[in-house]
């Protein structure tokens, strides 16, 4: 196998969606915050399905192409809003990320091996968190196409 650009990928998201005017505002991180988390935080999640895939069938060395999902994680928490306000803010924050994937499909050229990134759905919940109001998880997942060399 001839490594992954997995980290390469994420880095480069990150760095993109913290340069995004529309998220200026918006704690944007690597990784999970966990008790830094802001009201409004997006951040990288989990990487899933990786697969990497021969590009032909050829003979000789061949080149992989590698496959698979960036979850990146919206967190809205609204106290004095209702749990619809709180979605709606969570939405608005998910097709900002979607308008920086669609705008950097290949990232520009941060990843060499990169061939595209792009938007494949989104999942959203909703719980209380007591006096604190209503914490909204929406989950932007973003597919990846990679040639290794």
């Amino acid at each position: 196998m001839a490594g992954s650009t997995m980290y390469a990928v994420k880095s480069a998201l990150l760095t993109k969606l913290q340069a995004d005017s529309t998220l200026s505002s918006i704690q944007v991180t690597y990784g999970d915050p966990l008790d830094a988390m802001r009201r409004e935080c997006i951040y990288m999640g989990d990487i899933n399905s990786g697969i990497i895939s021969p590009e032909s069938f050829s003979t000789g060395r061949r080149r992989n192409v590698e496959e698979y999902t960036i979850d990146v994680e919206i967190y809205v928490q609204s106290k004095p809003a209702g749990q619809q306000e709180a979605e709606q803010r969570a939405l608005v924050l998910a097709n900002a990320v979607e308008g920086v994937v669609a705008t950097y499909p290949d990232l520009e050229g941060a990843v060499s091996q990169l061939l595209f990134i792009q938007c494949s759905g989104m999942s959203m919940s909703a719980t209380e968190a007591g006096i604190d109001g209503t914490r909204i998880r929406l989950t932007v997942s973003i597919d990846v196409k990679a040639r290794m060399q």
